[in-house]
């Protein structure tokens, strides 16, 4: 959920990233060294995109709409335009 409204976006992110390295380590390394690895891959579509899209909001963070950027932007001087 935090994730989704972009609260503590980095800090949502680990727990992620450890989850899909779970998935992917319990789940689809058996079916790669059971059927091969186009059978892996077409199987662990879904856990890499994950995995990755986790990885980048680790590394770039919230964007401008966030909970984030609103909670946590510096204070707007008087006279200053929105």
């Amino acid at each position: 959920m935090m994730l989704l409204v972009g609260l503590l976006t980095r800090l949502a992110a680990i727990p992620m990233i450890i989850n899909m390295l779970v998935a992917i380590s319990t789940t689809k390394i058996p079916i790669l060294i059971k059927s091969g690895f186009w059978t892996m891959a077409h199987e662990a579509r879904t856990d890499w995109a994950m995995l990755l899209g986790s990885l980048f909001l680790l590394i770039v963070g919230s964007g401008p709409w966030s909970l984030d950027a609103r909670l946590f932007a510096p204070p707007k001087k008087q006279g200053e335009p929105d």
